[in-house]
């Protein structure tokens, strides 16, 4: 008995999924996800753990709804984990997935009737360069010092909300999202040109909708 009970203490049945995990971690995306064409599901866990947060936040700024956010990305992981197949190197994962997501909230918001706001939220015309969120500096009180980061973040959703349609996909994929100007054109269909002027007027409607709150001053990083 005794000798069962120490060869049951020396199976480790969880080492090679963990070993699998730290193993697929060191990988870059477009390289998990052709594991997961070859059947390694696993990898595909990585991914969803890489981008679950960002893709969230692309889409809230998107349609400023929590639950349709959450919605969206999920079905956007499953359309993706789904089509995995169809996944080419010629672009990147996050480029691809970021797609994907986009065409879920056009193709949906094609089929809703009342939601002014959101249904105009896409540009049907075709036709993106480095950098982050925005930098904002005041010289007066510091924001954060008379307001908590939720309702910083609140001032600052409601400001992307009062960016015209057209320009908001492109305005949040560099600014929240930090792409490049080429991975948004990919992304968005659009052409690269249009894609830095849709940036730089939806820089231009921001900063006057925070104006008001945050002083005139206002910066922006990768201009």
């Amino acid at each position: 008995m005794k000798d069962k009970e120490k060869g049951d203490e020396g199976l480790n049945l969880h080492e090679p999924l963990k070993g699998n995990r730290q193993r697929f971690s060191e990988k870059t995306d477009e390289e998990l996800i052709l594991l997961v064409q070859e059947g390694q599901n696993q990898a595909y866990d990585i991914l969803v753990g890489r981008y679950k947060n960002r893709l969230y936040s692309y889409l809230y700024r998107l349609l400023g709804n929590e639950s349709e956010a959450e919605e969206f990305a999920q079905e956007a992981f499953v359309r993706a984990y789904m089509h995995a197949d169809k996944y080419k190197t010629i672009a990147r994962f996050s480029t691809w997935l970021y797609t994907i997501a986009t065409n879920l909230v056009r193709n949906r918001i094609r089929n809703i009737k009342r939601r002014p706001r959101t249904i105009s939220m896409w540009a049907e015309d075709s036709g993106g360069e480095d950098g982050r969120w925005v930098d904002i500096k005041d010289d007066g009180p510091n924001p954060e010092d008379t307001m908590d980061q939720k309702k910083l973040q609140e001032l600052i959703q409601k400001a992307i909300e009062k960016i015209p349609s057209r320009y908001r996909p492109s305005f949040v994929l560099r600014e929240i999202n930090g792409l490049s100007y080429e991975e948004i054109a990919a992304t968005t269909g659009l052409k690269l040109g249009t894609v830095r002027s849709r940036i730089n007027r939806g820089r231009m409607h921001f900063k006057k909708a925070v104006s008001p709150l945050l002083g005139n001053d206002l910066r922006f990083k990768g201009n």
